[in-house]
């Protein structure tokens, strides 16, 4: 995972490299909880995890299905989500997460190789990656996707794969 600690590489817009957002989307998912209630820029991002019971991430690749938020164009940051659920095993429990405290840098996190990125895919701020806030029984996680355009094919043989779309966790702490 690139933190981007390096500068731009010779030849690039130093104002473009390292990547970095000012605004972004967010997304909450709920897993083996119940009654999970995530507040994020003032609504409540899980209403349909409210007064009922969540099963288990539906396959073990679950995070590939992640996709758009629902909520989008947020200026960074907000305040803390407000993130209060239930247990499996009963227990009520309550946290502020501190996105402005874990995304300090604005830095967009990726894999992709800044040379690998072609010449002109960003000016300026490098869009709106989308933030996932992941409550799973006594473990909330928090993890960033962003597309990034690649000069070569992700997938061999398809010029329709020009890109990278990973989701990297940023941030854990189990309750």
């Amino acid at each position: 995972m690139s933190r981007q600690a390096n500068p731009a590489p010779a030849g690039r817009d130093p104002d473009t490299y390292p990547l970095r957002f000012k605004k972004h989307n967010f997304e909450a998912h709920c897993y083996n909880t119940s009654d999970c209630h995530v507040i994020y820029n003032g609504t409540n991002t899980t209403r349909t995890a409210v007064d009922r019971q969540i099963g288990p991430p539906p396959s073990s690749d679950y995070k590939k299905n992640w996709g758009g938020a629902v909520f989008g164009g947020i200026p960074n940051f907000p305040g803390p989500a407000k993130v209060e659920w239930t247990t499996r095993d009963g227990q009520t429990l309550r946290a502020d997460i501190d996105l402005a405290d874990i995304f300090k840098d604005e830095l967009v996190l990726h894999r992709v190789p800044l040379d690998e990125i072609p010449e002109r895919a960003f000016k300026g701020p490098a869009g709106e990656p989308t933030i996932f806030l992941e409550v799973d029984n006594r473990t909330i996680n928090v993890y960033m996707q962003m597309l990034i355009p690649t000069k070569s094919e992700q997938i061999p043989g398809n010029p329709n794969s020009h890109f990278r779309n990973d989701t990297l966790r940023a941030w854990s702490k189990t309750y």
